[in-house]
């Protein structure tokens, strides 16, 4: 379908899980924000959802990438640690309570992010994933300007909707990187919007005046330069199959 977001929007007026018990059990558990030492050392937690096409509880299959491009045969998260059945699991429920439960998962962020441990912190929404709809959109703006001690920061391919729909509404502390790599890449400005590519060739990537971040992702958000370099992954036939292009490189084909 030519026009994800569409259907997506219509989709979150369904309900897959009703029941209060199996849903107050599931948030019991559930670890909103999380780290991993790289993130941990920098300062950063991270949201995380399903990426791309994802089978709900349901059976019905729902995008949570709806503009995704090229991306998507190279996305690491449809690899390595994101397929354990824990990890799988864990990035599900998330989804759903979303998409099922606005209500509680704002309330349940809110109250997460306004513990005293965010302050002067980074929050990166999406290691896998993205803003599928325009409702969840503003709600992740709406956190931000309830919480405006802590940074806010995303990888994106929804250009047009924070470009052009959603300019205004967009606080300080919460800042945007349009990733090369998917359907809206034209709208990308390179010399003026912060903005990411994949490179094949790390010497390239530097020469072109991408900042490497890769020791620190949070720069890719609060460095002067705009331009956020993204060295490939190390996964051996995503290597192959990006060869001797860069995300931006691939997309124009």
């Amino acid at each position: 379908m030519d026009d994800q977001r569409e259907v997506n929007d219509d989709f979150i007026l369904e309900s897959v899980i009703s029941d209060d018990y199996l849903w107050n059990n599931i948030i019991y558990k559930m670890v909103l924000l999380t780290q991993n030492s790289d993130l941990r050392k920098s300062g950063i937690y991270g949201w995380t959802l399903p990426a791309h096409w994802v089978t709900l509880s349901s059976g019905k299959k729902f995008n949570t990438c709806p503009n995704a491009g090229i991306c998507g045969a190279f996305c690491y998260a449809k690899s390595g640690t994101y397929q354990f059945s824990n990890v799988k699991k864990a990035h599900l429920e998330k989804l759903e309570l979303v998409l099922f439960n606005r209500a509680k998962w704002l309330n349940l962020m809110n109250e997460e992010i306004s513990k005293p441990k965010y302050t002067g912190k980074f929050i990166r929404i999406h290691d896998a994933g993205d803003f599928f709809s325009e409702q969840y959109a503003q709600d992740w703006l709406y956190l931000a300007k309830q919480n405006p001690k802590t940074i806010f920061y995303t990888y994106t391919k929804e250009v047009e909707l924070f470009k052009y729909k959603l300019r205004l509404s967009v606080p300080p502390n919460f800042i945007v990187i349009y990733s090369f790599g998917g359907r809206q890449d034209k709208m990308i400005d390179t010399d003026v919007d912060r903005h990411s590519d994949v490179f094949h060739d790390y010497d390239e990537m530097i020469a072109k005046g991408y900042n490497d971040i890769g020791e620190d992702d949070k720069q890719s958000a609060i460095n002067q330069n705009h331009k956020v370099g993204l060295y490939r992954n190390n996964i051996k036939h995503f290597i192959k199959k990006m060869g001797d292009k860069n995300f931006s490189q691939w997309q124009k084909k």
